[in-house]
């Protein structure tokens, strides 16, 4: 590191600056004379004020003041001269002050020991500004009785790539100002602080009335390659990702040799040990240089036995299972090809298996502490592992000190919030067998959240344990500080362009001053997650003004709501069916969904429209209504309907909702052939379906696509009836269920169970097309819809029932991380039955198969294909649903 500072300053600036500033600090004597004034009036209070601010700038550089107020104001060099001889001081000052129309102007005459004439000053300004002024004159007189010169100018040189603007901010001298060496040296180190240059220097020259000061910097050469040489196990391509140099960036020497620890590491860690890296920079014309690796790759060193020494409790191979590094066999292979595809779901650093890796193992020694501590054996000490290389393998030995096993004792929790039996009956450490670290972890965040629920957001739990080697035991104590009752404060919502703040308020459970409560938190933002709204949703806990107040900040990244939406399915009876939606689930940012639907098929075609509401003008009631018209060809008829619906909901709790509404379906069957059903002929004289409608919703979802956990009920009642008005006579009861729950890997459960229940009227007036069919993506996957049903056995059509179940089980998985891509494998079962006939296991319809969802820009997408088990005659043996919007 070199930093040069060349300052050419005025001779006799620097030889008073060495020679005499040692005398200033001897309190050199200055006589300050008085002053002439010229003008229309006498101002002698200023004039005194003026001699004050003068002497008290120069006592600040500790030269001793005089003031003369009895010779005359009138004076000359010479006599000036005089008194410096005969008094013995260093310098003399006189001079005047003129004022015209309002205008000052300050002239002094400074005549120092050593000078052959005296020097002057001028400090000018209004008199409204005459504080200023005397500030201006001590500074210039100050200046010129130590030869101080201003800069006028402040100017850059040799810099070719980096701006003069970002080294000018480095720079605290001003134009304007005198020259202080001081200031100058550090800016000389502030501006190589940039770490851009291999050299800063600083110039002063001469110019009329002051001087021009340059900073001349030597800028650092740019790295325009970076080329690796002799790698042959790790591309160039992942050898890039890990250095942190880029080309375009200027060189760095240590940052070049860091570049080359970190390529050695990432050897080390896939089993190449005793690979050298040798980094060289070459120079290339324009400042600008190439960095090249030299690698010379070791081999590849595999482990041929790990051993523990020590261990009693647990076995050699129970052990091993925690460890991610493994001895080499003859299906390391498998585990490996296993590792590839693991790492396209869930992209994370592992260990080859079979390959020595140093880092693996050190990061595994705290695994296997961490593993006794949780059976008990709290006094666990695993030693530094033995490392033997020998014929190209490694034999490793991992020393264990296991110590005795840790019952639990006695538990208790001190605080005066919650009643003893409630609270240890939270806990799971009294449950445990041995004492347990991440039980007594687990239990200390209960109790946090048990207070931070009742607005203690800041409790502490802090446990404390007793043991006692003669009984083997650890008496656990939580003591809790509960701290003060927390409010909610503010809160802010960020991120927001076209959602309204008071769609986001009203999915919030906590409350403008109103106590903090960590449950209502996170439900809020399952709640938020579950509109669908937004790509990610956080909140964020703030401490407020006061230790009492809490601030909390929602931020929110919003995803397009409005799509155009299309679909495909294909049936042996529909053939091709094209569906399409044009939806804003998120209509003018009010949280309301307006849509268009459309099914448009060989042989059917359906268009609805659907308003909803979810809070009427800002209360919990929910309003929603539809319009359609429906057309489809069956096998032996033709059905055409028309109608709509109204439904009013109330919002009972944060995920409970209970409505109630009106349906009205006008339905006529036409094109019948010549031999049809008798259930279908009895449909012909019910046109007119008028229904009231009942039902409730129950949602804990933690997102609205996907869910990794919560459930969602719906329980739908329609009651049919002639005294409404209509044809159709019948009670329908549809139960829909989802459970999500969390697997082992990052797998995810779902279980979808569906049941529903006609009860025929005295009339037994219950449409063909009212009753139950089964089939298609939202029941049996592998059968196309209407497949599961009754059959007339005389006529062999498909009849629909008046009992439906069936159940949905599937795990959901991460294909593709980046995109949040989902894979799907499912089971599904069901079956349609009606009072006649009964319930028959036999009858259960069985299908299996896989598929595909993701989120994608132009909405959910679903691609799913299932096989039959169970194949009857006449039925398909494989079904295939692609759908890409919402669920028509």
């Amino acid at each position: 590191m070199r930093v040069r500072i060349l300052l050419f300053i005025l001779g006799g600036l620097l030889v008073f600056s060495s020679k005499a500033f040692s005398q200033i600090k001897l309190r050199l004597p200055v006589l300050i004379l008085p002053l002439k004034e010229r003008g229309p009036v006498e101002r002698p209070l200023l004039m005194k004020r003026l001699r004050e601010a003068l002497a008290d700038s120069l006592k600040g550089e500790g030269f001793r003041v005089e003031v003369n107020e009895t010779l005359p104001p009138s004076f000359s060099a010479q006599e000036a001269r005089k008194l410096l001889e005969k008094e013995g001081y260093f310098a003399v000052i006189w001079g005047t002050v003129t004022e015209i129309g309002g205008e000052v102007s300050v002239d002094l005459e400074v005549l120092r020991k050593d000078w052959e004439n005296p020097h002057h000053t001028y400090t000018a300004g209004a008199l409204s500004d005459w504080p200023e002024i005397e500030d201006r004159a001590g500074e210039a007189l100050l200046a010129t009785l130590l030869e101080k010169q201003k800069v006028l100018e402040i100017k850059v040189s040799g810099n070719l790539r980096v701006d003069e603007e970002v080294i000018l901010e480095k720079v605290s001298v001003k134009p304007g100002e005198f020259l202080d060496p001081e200031k100058v040296r550090k800016d000389l180190k502030a501006i190589y602080k940039l770490g851009y240059f291999e050299d800063v220097k600083a110039d002063v020259t001469e110019k009329e009335g002051g001087l021009i000061l340059t900073y001349i910097v030597q800028e650092k050469p740019v790295i325009r390659e970076i080329v690796f040489k002799g790698n042959k196990a790790i591309s160039e391509s992942d050898l890039k990702k890990v250095v942190e140099i880029k080309p375009l960036s200027v060189l760095n020497l240590k940052e070049i040799d860091r570049a080359a620890e970190t390529i050695k590491a990432v050897y080390q860690q896939k089993g190449y040990y005793h690979t050298r890296v040798i980094p060289e920079v070459k120079p290339l014309a324009g400042r600008r240089v190439k960095v090249v690796f030299h690698i010379k790759e070791g081999r590849k060193l595999y482990i041929k036995k790990i051993d523990f020494a020590g261990n009693r409790a647990f076995s050699d191979k129970q052990l091993k299972k925690l460890l991610s590094v493994s001895e080499k066999t003859a299906f390391s292979w498998v585990k490996k090809a296993v590792q590839t595809v693991k790492g396209f779901i869930s992209p994370e650093p592992a260990a080859e298996p079979g390959v020595y890796s140093l880092a693996f193992l050190y990061r595994d020694l705290s695994k296997i502490e961490t593993f006794y501590q949780n059976h008990g054996y709290i006094e666990v000490r695993i030693g530094e592992p033995r490392i033997k290389e020998k014929d190209g393998w490694v034999y490793i030995t991992i020393p264990i000190e296991e110590g005795p096993q840790y019952r639990v004792g006695r538990v208790e929790v001190i605080q005066d919030l919650y009643p003893r039996e409630k609270i240890l009956q939270a806990l799971s450490l009294p449950k445990e067998k041995a004492f347990s670290r991440e039980a007594l972890r687990r239990d200390q965040m209960k109790i946090a959240d048990l207070f931070a629920d009742k607005g203690y957001a800041y409790a502490k739990v802090d446990p404390e344990l007793k043991r006692h080697p003669e009984t083997k035991t650890v008496d656990v104590t939580f003591k809790v500080d509960r701290g003060p009752m927390v409010y909610v404060n503010r809160i802010e919502i960020e991120g927001n362009t076209k959602t309204r703040d008071k769609v986001i308020r009203r999915e919030l459970l906590v409350v403008e001053q109103r106590p903090f409560s960590a449950t209502r938190l996170k439900k809020s933002e399952g709640r938020l997650r579950r509109l669908g709204y937004f790509e990610d949703v956080s909140i964020e806990k703030e401490k407020g003004v006061k230790e009492n107040l809490m601030d909390i900040r929602v931020k929110v990244k919003e995803r397009p709501t409005g799509t155009f939406s299309i679909g495909a399915g294909y049936s042996s009876v529909d053939k091709l069916i094209f569906m399409g939606q044009i939806s804003q689930r998120n209509f003018l940012g009010k949280g309301q969904t307006l849509s268009f639907q459309g099914i448009l098929g060989t042989r059917s075609s359906r268009y609805a429209l659907t308003f909803v509401e979810p809070y009427f003008r800002d209360t919990k009631v929910s309003l929603s209504t539809s319009l359609y018209n429906w057309s489809r060809e069956y096998e032996d008829f033709t059905r055409e309907s028309s109608g709509g619906s109204l439904r009013i909901g109330y919002l009972l709790t944060p995920n409970l909702r209970i409505y109630g509404g009106y349906r009205y379906d006008d339905t006529d069957l036409t094109d019948l052939n010549p031999i049809i059903s008798d259930a279908i002929k009895e449909s012909l004289d019910v046109n007119i379906t008028s229904a009231l409608e009942a039902g409730l919703t129950y949602d804990t979802r933690n997102r609205w696509f996907v869910p990794t956990r919560g459930m969602f009920h719906q329980l739908d009642t329609e009651l049919a009836g002639q005294f409404l008005g209509g044809d159709s006579e019948y009670l329908k009861t549809v139960l829909s269920s989802h459970f999500y729950f969390p697997l082992l890997f990052g797998f995810t459960g779902h279980l979808h169970l569906g049941a529903g229940y006609i009860t025929e009227g005295s009339g037994k007036k219950v449409p063909v097309y009212e009753k139950f069919y089964l089939g298609g993506l939202n029941s049996v996957r592998g059968y196309r819809y209407g497949d599961i049903s009754p059959i007339d056995p005389d006529t062999g059509e498909r009849i629909g029932g008046t009992r439906m179940f069936f159940l949905q089980a599937e795990t959901i998985f991460t294909l593709l991380k980046s995109i949040d891509l989902k894979g799907v494998l499912f089971f599904d079962t069901g079956t349609v039955w009606d009072k006649e006939h009964g319930f028959d296991t036999s009858e259960l319809r069985k299908s299996v198969g896989f598929g595909i969802r993701w989120l994608s820009p132009m909405g959910p997408l679903r691609i799913e294909f299932g096989w039959n088990i169970d194949k009857k005659p006449g039925e398909d043996s494989s079904n295939w649903n692609f759908q890409l919007g919402g669920s028509f």
